[in-house]
């Protein structure tokens, strides 16, 4: 694959697609594919803009493998061609991982994200096998290393360099646990031969340093915000960027980070704030929990204050 074409692919901010749920639990697929569509009428496309499908942020430690492959299935059709679209694959068991790449590749995504695998914590063999044994059943597929050094194995850049072997392993979505120091010289080692991506809340550091991409929640909420933010990058208005994360997502960040505190999840605060702007939200399933009256009154607050329009 041409590195120079996935930089202009895989860049700008990443929207971790939530995965809308019905009253009852079951999965809202015309809702996943209307929050999909508004993102894309509002800026995120290709060349500005990645849709990340079941990851993290879609929930998808709560789903069941057919839901995972038919909500992929749902935002790649929904996106149309007009934004690519990575399908996460992450798995405590390689062969899901395989079977979700696998499933990638008919469906059209443009490529897959996945991590070591996790709960036992893998050797650094053990992970070249993985990402070894995904490359040699899949065929066309790019893909995005994700380093996710909290469940217990911390990717060293050593083997990274050994992962950048394999020639569809062309996009890294990038976090240290052990300070900006080895952050920066992680994506300065690794920029010319991947699309880095930040996944440290160090976003202009990384355009700095010639990473193309961002991972952010507020995007699904306000896409045009973090999209004008990733064209002052490409513009070399760092300072000016690095004022509108302060003034937005830092204060969204802090608030999620709060009630991380009180749930485990990640979608339960966007989803509530998709309500409060007149779009599809919806509830988790348990043991996430929605946000409660006074939590959903303090976001409301949030939002009018950080600027996000059409506020309930």
């Amino acid at each position: 694959m041409d590195i120079g074409e996935v930089k202009h692919t895989l860049c700008g901010p990443m929207v971790p697609v939530v995965t809308n749920l019905k009253p009852d639990y079951s999965v809202d697929y015309d809702a996943i594919a209307a929050n999909v569509r508004y993102v894309i009428e509002h800026g995120v496309r290709n060349g500005q803009g990645t849709l990340l499908a079941i990851g993290a942020g879609g929930d998808f430690p709560m789903l069941t493998l057919e839901e995972r492959k038919q909500v992929a299935r749902v935002i790649v059709e929904a996106a149309a061609g007009e934004a690519p679209v990575l399908v996460g694959a992450q798995d405590t068991s390689p062969a899901v991982t395989i079977e979700m790449a696998r499933h990638a590749e008919r469906i059209g995504a443009y490529g897959i994200q996945f991590s070591p695998t996790y709960y036992y914590s893998p050797s650094d063999e053990d992970v070249l096998r993985l990402f070894r044994s995904v490359h040699e059943a899949t065929e066309s597929a790019a893909i995005m290393i994700y380093n996710t050094w909290w469940h217990g194995y911390n990717m060293s850049p050593d083997v990274i360099e050994r992962l950048c072997e394999l020639d569809r392993v062309v996009s890294l979505k990038w976090s240290t646990p052990d300070g900006a120091g080895p952050y920066m010289r992680g994506v300065a080692r690794f920029a010319e031969r991947l699309a880095v991506v930040d996944n440290n809340g160090l976003e202009v550091l990384c355009a700095m340093l010639g990473g193309t991409g961002f991972i952010t929640h507020l995007v699904t909420v306000w896409p045009e915000n973090d999209v004008a933010l990733f064209k002052r990058m490409q513009g070399r208005d760092y300072a000016g960027a690095l004022e509108g994360f302060k003034r937005a997502d830092w204060p969204w960040n802090d608030f999620r980070a709060k009630i991380w505190k009180r749930s485990g999840g990640e979608s339960n605060v966007v989803k509530t704030a998709l309500e409060l702007v007149g779009r599809p939200g919806g509830p988790s399933r348990p043991p996430t929990r929605a946000l409660n009256a006074g939590e959903r009154e303090e976001l409301r607050h949030l939002l009018v204050a950080i600027g996000v329009p059409t506020v309930a």
